[in-house]
């Protein structure tokens, strides 16, 4: 049986940092170099990761970091779902369903109570059939270093775990990396 993991930036080694960009690597190929740097860079001391592994072996990862967004005009914390990977190997065994109803676990142990992420429209049925739902408000990004406002791409998503419908209006998400 796999249990998930969830670590805070304090509790992971540098041996699994190393092990999840191994892992991120097959969905978002660059070189380690250049995923340890955007570890660092990225990294919040609020983030929580969440694992899923067997003998040793990192099969699974999500980050769940914390986010505010404006639901028609009103500031609400959330946490942003990003970086959801199943090693190539180990996919179709359930694995990601795993991971996304840990993340919706948490969530709801939270005081933010509501989670979000970015994915594209090829990826919605897995988000859909693990309980987020796509929201059809109307939706914008604000870049948080300045660069403005966007709104979604056209083949780009955003998935919410929200039980209490606390995402109902107008939403703008905040943030560069998500």
């Amino acid at each position: 049986m796999i249990t998930p993991r969830f670590l805070s930036p304090r509790d992971i080694t540098q041996a699994e940092i190393r092990a999840i960009c191994t892992l991120k690597n097959q969905s978002w190929p660059h070189s380690m170099e250049s995923q340890l740097a955007w570890w660092e860079k990225n990294t919040a001391g609020d983030d929580r990761f969440v694992t899923l592994v067997r003998d040793g072996s990192l099969l699974a990862f999500l980050r769940l970091r914390s986010r505010t967004v404006s639901v028609s005009g009103a500031r609400l914390d959330v946490l942003c779902a990003t970086e959801v990977c199943v090693d190539e190997s180990h996919q179709g065994q359930g694995l990601g369903a795993l991971l996304m109803g840990a993340a919706a676990t948490h969530t709801k142990q939270t005081s933010a109570g509501v989670a979000y992420l970015l994915c594209r429209d090829v990826q919605e049925p897995f988000y859909a059939a693990c309980g987020w739902r796509r929201t059809d408000a109307p939706l914008q990004i604000e870049s948080s270093s300045g660069r403005g406002r966007r709104p979604l791409a056209a083949d780009e998503r955003c998935m919410t775990f929200d039980p209490q419908d606390r995402l109902n209006g107008q939403i703008v998400l905040f943030g560069d990396v998500f």
